[in-house]
């Protein structure tokens, strides 16, 4: 299985230990995050979208424009656009991107956010209709003739695009969510479904069971992919240092927080809302699952720490999954754990916007490209990167 290396591509240079620096929008901070993934080998990000957060699809195609191989995940939400024009917006992504795009669908889990942009769905109705969006995007993608569609939440007549996707295969869709109907509905139309954060062995082998299933009872086959915070260091002591850092500014931010919430602050801050009831992140929607990791012990597995995740339980929002820590050959190997079970995706984050793209680029991908290729019987690859 080949495996594909994912970052996050954000607006300014801020992360959950940092202040914001620059501007809101800050489109030079924008062009170097591209560059750099760009450079250090990452196949793929994903650009965010929420109620507050800048345009997705406008970042991705400046993105597009200034990158020479880096694919693009591009967060879009079913109910603001027909999804018959989603369909040319994408196509058009595509060429101008030379077979790049990238869609993952947003049904969001949490019913006050979406009211802000005026979505009264509920969460199983979001989903039903991010099913039948999917089902629309496919279809336009690949239609030839005029095409009549009478579904539960689209209708139209005769809608045929000039602009089919370069991709040979189609734009590869991305499905996230944990919930039944989340799960249900990725089986029946998701190439890759992401799974919002790391969870302990046994636990993330019960969700890749689960997932597999749900593609099974479809007839289909659905790649997997993960997000995955790590933590690395030239030595596992330089690793648990950085760690120890990572988890004062935690409280020190968590404080901060706290301190703006007195004051009656609720509203967006870099890259969050600070109420609660706004989350939009998987940790918001689902504090109560990161609570059981947290509750348990400090290190789990080979390197699964969850001392982020404690820390962040004192955070309005967001609530961060455990992190792997130590070297970079320690992490790739507990990484490859979860390679070995199915999941063949890797969105990484440290908490060093900047420095992290190099540091990953430099020592930890290229020991998960051999690694993954020796499993994969690819000798001449592992050869290569090795």
């Amino acid at each position: 299985m080949s495996i594909e290396i994912l970052g996050v591509l954000v607006h300014r240079n801020v992360s959950e230990i940092s202040a914001a620096e620059g501007p809101v929008f800050d489109r030079e901070m924008v062009g170097e995050l591209a560059r750099r993934f760009d450079d250090n080998d990452f196949d793929r990000v994903l650009i965010l979208q929420n109620s507050f957060a800048p345009d997705p699809f406008a970042i991705a195609t400046y993105a597009a424009a200034i990158t020479n191989k880096l694919a693009f995940m591009v967060a879009h939400r079913p109910g603001f656009i027909a999804p018959t024009m989603a369909a040319r917006m994408f196509a058009t992504l595509d060429h101008l991107s030379q077979g790049r795009a990238g869609v993952h669908i947003i049904s969001a889990a949490n019913d006050v956010e979406t009211q802000c942009d005026g979505d009264f769905l509920t969460k199983e109705e979001r989903y039903r209709r991010s099913r039948e969006y999917v089902e629309v995007l496919r279809t336009m993608w690949g239609a030839t003739e005029p095409v009549d569609f009478d579904g539960d939440f689209y209708k139209f007549n005769k809608s045929l695009a000039e602009l089919r996707p370069v991709q040979e295969s189609s734009i590869p869709i991305y499905w996230g969510g944990t919930s039944p109907i989340a799960i249900e509905k990725a089986g029946e139309c998701a190439d890759v479904y992401a799974i919002g954060g790391l969870q302990p062995l046994e636990k993330m082998r019960a969700t890749v069971a689960e997932l597999k299933a749900s593609a099974a009872k479809a007839g289909r086959t659905m790649r997997l992919q993960t997000s995955a915070r790590v933590i690395i260091g030239e030595t596992e002591e330089e690793a648990w240092r950085t760690a120890d850092h990572v988890l004062h500014r935690l409280h020190e931010m968590a404080i901060e927080q706290q301190e703006l919430q007195k004051k009656g602050e609720t509203a967006s801050r870099p890259g969050l809302r600070l109420d609660p009831a706004m989350s939009t992140t998987r940790g918001g929607a689902n504090r109560s699952q990161f609570s059981e990791i947290a509750a348990g012990r400090d290190l789990l597995d080979k390197r699964l720490w969850t001392g982020t995740t404690k820390a962040s339980l004192d955070f309005a929002t967001p609530t961060l999954p455990p992190a792997l820590v130590g070297t970079a050959e320690q992490v790739a190997d507990a990484m490859m754990d979860y390679y070995d079970m199915g999941i063949t995706g890797f969105l990484m984050r440290g908490f060093d916007l900047l420095g992290d793209i190099e540091l990953h680029g430099r020592e930890l991908i290229p020991r998960l490209r051999r690694l993954a290729a020796e499993r994969t019987g690819d000798r001449a690859m592992a050869d290569v990167e090795g």
